[in-house]
C-alpha cells in the first residue's frame, strides 16, 4: 500500500541525508530536524490514503483516489530530488580541494571565505526548499481531510463501496459467434470429456489471460454448447464480479447464485441468513448421479478458497470452469488433476475481421496496420476500435491513423461516444491493483518501445538502480525487484517470451494495448518523456520541452531531443536516459543531469568514445550499458563512484583498465571477451593497489561475465614469483556469485590449469550444510579437445562440498564428467 512504499522510500532517502549531516556537517543539525518533519508529514498523508483504500478491503480506487496516489508519488520524488541535490552539493564540496600547498596566504583566505559563503547559501537554499515542500505536504493532507468530510455518510469515505470492478467480466454482452474462437472451443470441449483409462473425477479448468482477452466469451461459448448441455444436466453460471467488497458477502452471493440455478424451481426458499449455503450445496451435488458443470467468472483467490470445499467429487466426471486474470490463481485452482488454459491473442486476419467486419480496401489495410499493431490481437481492444469506427460513414485508413495517434487519450478519458469505456475499465483494474514501487515498476515499462523483448535481469537491475525495490524490512532488494517483476507476469501485464528450465521468465514483452496505456499514464504523471516515431506529436508539441525537463525518465527512440533550456534544478529531476537508435542531442542534454542514475546506451548508434569522458563525471550513476560504437573505456571510469552495473557486452572493448575493477560499488560487470589492460599488468603500482583492494574485501562484485582467462600476469612487487593474473585475482573476489569466462590455449598449460582449478574450487566449495547460490559458465571453444579433462579438482574434506546452482559448459567434445562430484541442479553442456 501507499504507506509501505513511502516508509521504504523515507528509510533510504532520509537515511542518506541524516548520515551525511550527522557525520561531517554539525552545522546542518537544524536542517536535519526540518527534514525529519517532512518524513512525518508524508507518512501521515500515505497512512490517510491507506485508511481510505483499506475501507473497501480491495484495491479498487476512484478517480479522486488515483489523483491522491499520483500526488504522493510526485511529492516523494520531489523530496528525493531536494535531498539528492543538497547531498550532491555537500559531497562535491567535500571532494573538491582547497588549493595546493603553494597557494599564497591571501589566496587561501579568499578561497576559505568563498567556501564558507557557499555553505551558508547552500543551507539557506535547502531550508527554503524544505519549507516549500512542508507547505505542499500540509496542503495535500488537508485535501485528504476535506475529501473525507465531503463523503460523510458513504461507507469507504472517498472510495464509495458501491464501486467494484473485476477485469475478468466485460460490461458488454457476450458475442454469440466469436471470431477466432474455433480452435479454443475445440480444445476446451475436449477438456470436458473423460480421458480413456482414467477414473471419472471432478476437474477444475482455469481460463487465464489479460483482461479483455476473451476468457468470458470462451467460457460462455463452451457453457452454451450443445455438448455441454447434453453432457451436464446440472449447470450453473455465476459471476464473481460486481458483488460486495466484503469477502463474506461475496461468498454468500456466489453460493446462493449456484444453488438457485442447480436446485429445482419448486425447492425450498433459499435464505442465506437462515441456512448454511455451503453445506446445502455440497449435499445436493453429492446426491447427483450425473455430472455437473459450474462456471465462476472472474474468481479471486480468497473466493475460491472459501467455496471450493462445497464442490463434491461424486466420481461423475463433473467440471468446474473458472476465469481469472491472475496466473497464480489459475495454477492454485487447477492444481492436481485440473488444467490451466492460457488465452492467446487473435491472429492478423481474425483481428481485421473483428475490427473491420466485412470491409477490405488497400487504403484501409495500409492505414490501419499501426492501429492493429497496438491492439495486438486483444479482442476487447479490437471490438472497441470497431465500435469507434462505426460512428463514421465509412472506416478509412486516414481515420485509423488518427485513432492510432489518439489511442492513449481514449484509454484515459471519455471522448463523447465512448467506445473504449469497457477497455478502459479493464486497464484501470490492472493499474489500481498496484501500489507503491510495484506501480512505479509498472509505469517504468513505458520507457521501452512496443514489442521490444525485455530481459528480466536487465529490467530488475534498472529498477534496483532507480531505487524501486526499497523496503522498510531487512529483505534483500533483489528479492523485492524479482517479486515486482513476477507480479506483473502473474497478472498477465507482461507476457513471457522465453523461460528457463526452472520456469523462471527470462525474456518478456508488454502487450501492445497495455503498453499504450502504460505509456500514456507515465507521460501524464511526468514519470517519463519519450520521443519516438510512434509518438511524433509529443516531440512537436510546444510543451514537449517543459515535459522533458520535468520527466524523471527520458526515452529517445530514433528521435532527436529538443534543445534543453532548463535550469540545473529542473534537470536534477531526470534519473534515467534510454536511447534506441540516434540519440541526437540527448547525450549533451544528459550531461547536465548531475543526479542521473541509469544510462542505457546499448542501442545508441551515434555515441562516441570521447563522450565517455563526460559521462564518467556523473558521480551518482548506478547503471551504465554501452553499445557497438564504443571501442575503449577511459581510465576516468573511476569517477563513477556509485556505479553498480557496467554492461559492455555489445561494445568492441577488449581491454579493461583496472580502475573499473576497483569501483567500490560495482556489483555486475559484463563484457565480451574482455582482458585486463596489458599496460596495467606491467604497472607494479597499479597491480599492487588492485591486489590490496581485492584482498581487503573492498570489492562488491557479484557477477563477472565475459572475461578471457589467459596466462598473462602482472607484478604486485618487484619479485617475479609474486606475479598474479586474472585467475589469481578472482580468488579474492569474496562476493562473487556468477562467473563466466573463456578459456584459451596457452603455452604454460600446467601452471594455467592449476590456477583455473583453484579458481573454480574457490567459487564452488562451501560447508556441507550450506547451499551455494553460485553459477559457473566455462567456454572451451578456443582450447584443445582434451583441455577440460586436464582440470584438477581436488576431493573435498568431510566438512565441505562442491556445490553450484548452475553449470554451463561450451566447446568441442565436452561433458560434465570432471564436475561429477558437484551438486548440480542445472547443467548445460553445449558443443561449439
Amino acid at each position: 500500500m501507499e504507506s509501505a512504499a513511502v516508509g521504504a522510500f523515507l528509510k533510504s532517502v532520509m537515511g542518506r541525508l541524516f548520515l551525511l549531516l550527522e557525520k561531517e556537517y554539525s552545522k546542518h543539525r537544524a536542517l536535519a530536524q526540518e527534514a525529519a518533519s517532512i518524513q512525518h508529514d508524508l507518512r501521515m498523508i500515505a497512512a490517510a490514503m491507506d485508511d481510505q483504500l483499506g475501507a473497501l478491503g480491495r484495491p479498487e480506487r476512484t478517480a479522486v483516489a488515483r489523483l491522491y496516489s499520483a500526488e504522493i508519488l510526485d511529492l516523494a520524488h520531489d523530496i528525493e530530488d531536494c535531498v539528492d541535490r543538497f547531498t550532491h552539493r555537500l559531497r562535491c564540496k567535500h571532494r573538491g580541494g582547497g588549493g595546493g600547498a603553494a597557494a599564497g596566504t591571501a589566496s587561501s583566505l579568499v578561497h576559505r571565505v568563498a567556501r564558507e559563503l557557499k555553505k551558508v547559501q547552500s543551507r539557506s537554499s535547502y531550508a527554503d526548499e524544505i519549507h516549500k515542500l512542508k507547505r505542499r505536504l500540509k496542503e495535500a493532507h488537508q485535501r485528504v481531510i476535506d475529501s473525507r468530510s465531503a463523503y460523510v455518510g458513504r461507507p469507504g469515505g472517498l472510495l464509495p463501496s458501491s464501486v467494484t470492478l473485476d477485469a475478468s467480466k466485460p460490461c458488454r454482452p457476450v458475442t454469440r459467434n466469436p471470431v477466432g474462437m474455433e480452435k479454443p472451443m475445440e480444445e476446451m470441449l475436449s477438456l470436458l470429456r473423460e480421458v480413456d483409462g482414467e477414473p471419472r473425477q471432478l476437474r477444475v479448468i482455469s481460463i487465464v489471460g489479460l483482461g479483455g482477452s476473451g476468457k468470458t466469451t470462451l467460457a460462455r461459448a463452451v457453457y452454451d454448447s450443445p455438448h455441454a448441455k447434453e453432457t451436464f444436466r446440472c449447470r450453473a453460471w455465476v459471476s464473481a464480479a460486481g458483488t460486495s467488497p466484503e469477502i463474506s458477502q461475496r461468498i454468500k452471493a456466489i453460493l446462493h447464485d449456484i444453488l438457485q440455478q442447480v436446485l429445482p424451481k419448486d425447492s425450498m426458499d433459499l435464505d442465506a441468513d437462515t441456512i448454511n449455503l455451503e453445506v446445502s450445496l455440497k449435499e445436493y451435488l453429492s446426491d447427483k448421479r450425473c455430472g455437473y458443470l459450474i462456471v465462476i467468472d472472474g474468481v479471486q483467490m480468497d473466493e475460491w478458497r472459501a467455496v471450493n470445499s462445497a464442490f463434491a467429487d461424486s466420481s461423475t466426471g463433473s467440471r468446474i470452469i473458472l476465469t481469472t486474470t491472475i496466473q497464480s490463481v489459475a495454477n492454485v485452482c487447477s492444481h492436481g488433476n485440473g488444467y490451466v488454459y492460457q488465452m492467446d491473442n487473435l491472429g492478423e486476419e481474425d483481428s481485421k475481421e473483428v475490427a473491420f467486419p466485412g470491409i477490405r480496401s488497400p487504403e484501409l489495410e495500409h492505414g490501419s496496420a499501426a492501429l492493429l499493431g497496438k491492439c495486438d490481437g486483444l479482442p476487447l481492444a479490437l471490438v472497441s476500435v470497431s465500435d469507434y469506427l462505426k460512428s463514421s460513414v465509412e472506416p478509412t485508413g486516414e481515420l485509423c491513423a488518427k485513432l492510432c495517434r489518439d489511442l492513449g487519450s481514449h484509454l484515459k478519458e471519455n471522448h463523447g461516444h465512448d467506445s473504449f469505456s469497457d477497455l478502459r475499465k479493464v486497464l484501470l483494474d490492472n493499474y489500481d491493483s498496484l501500489a507503491g514501487y510495484a506501480l512505479s515498476c509498472f509505469l517504468y515499462l513505458g520507457i521501452f518501445p512496443r514489442n521490444r523483448p525485455l530481459k528480466r535481469k536487465v529490467v530488475t537491475r534498472r529498477w534496483l538502480a532507480e531505487g524501486y525495490a526499497r523496503s522498510e524490512s531487512l529483505r534483500d532488494e533483489q528479492d523485492i525487484a524479482d517479486e515486482n517483476f513476477n507480479k506483473l507476469v502473474d497478472w498477465n501485464i507482461i507476457q513471457p517470451i522465453d523461460t528457463r528450465n526452472n520456469s523462471q521468465v527470462k525474456t518478456c514483452r508488454t502487450h501492445g494495448i497495455m503498453h499504450e496505456f502504460v505509456l500514456h499514464k507515465s507521460l501524464s504523471h511526468r514519470f517519463i518523456m519519450t520521443l519516438s516515431p510512434d509518438h511524433p506529436r509529443a516531440a512537436a508539441h510546444p510543451r514537449a520541452a517543459a515535459n522533458a525537463n520535468n520527466a524523471r525518465h527520458l526515452s529517445v527512440q530514433d528521435g532527436k531531443l529538443i534543445e534543453c533550456v532548463a535550469s540545473d534544478e529542473e534537470l536534477s529531476r531526470v534519473r534515467s536516459l534510454t536511447v534506441f537508435g540516434d540519440a541526437g542531442g540527448a547525450i549533451s542534454f544528459v550531461l547536465k543531469c548531475k543526479l542521473i542514475r541509469v544510462l542505457d546506451l546499448e542501442e545508441c548508434s551515434d555515441l562516441k568514445d570521447h563522450d565517455l569522458k563526460h559521462i564518467c563525471k556523473l558521480w551518482h550513476l548506478k547503471y551504465l550499458s554501452l553499445g557497438g560504437t564504443i571501442h575503449e573505456l577511459p581510465r576516468c571510469i573511476d569517477g563513477l563512484h556509485c556505479l553498480e552495473t557496467l554492461d559492455l557486452r555489445r561494445t568492441k572493448i577488449q581491454s579493461l583498465p583496472v580502475e573499473a575493477i576497483q569501483l567500490p560499488h560495482l556489483t555486475h560487470l559484463f563484457g565480451n571477451k574482455l582482458m585486463l589492460d596489458k599496460d596495467d599488468l606491467k604497472n607494479v603500482n597499479k597491480m599492487s593497489k588492485l591486489e590490496k583492494f581485492l584482498s581487503g574485501k573492498k570489492s562488491n562484485l557479484q557477477t563477472l561475465a565475459g572475461f578471457v582467462a589467459d596466462d598473462s600476469k602482472g607484478f604486485i612487487c618487484s619479485k617475479k614469483e609474486d606475479s598474479k593474473g586474472f585467475l589469481q585475482l578472482i580468488m579474492h573476489m569474496y562476493k562473487l556469485r556468477k562467473l563466466k569466462i573463456w578459456c584459451k590455449r596457452v603455452a604454460n598449460r600446467d601452471s594455467y590449469m592449476s590456477d583455473l582449478s583453484k579458481a573454480i574450487q574457490k567459487l564452488t566449495k562451501v560447508p556441507i550444510d550450506r547451499h551455494n547460490d553460485c553459477s559457473l559458465s566455462l567456454d572451451f571453444e578456443e582450447t584443445d579437445k582434451d583441455f577440460p579433462s586436464q582440470l584438477n579438482l581436488e576431493p573435498c574434506s568431510g566438512g565441505s562440498k562442491y556445490d553450484l546452482r548452475s553449470l554451463k559448459l561450451q566447446g568441442s567434445s565436452i561433458s560434465s564428467g570432471k564436475f561429477g562430484q558437484f551438486a548440480l541442479p542445472q547443467t548445460d553442456c553445449r558443443p561449439a
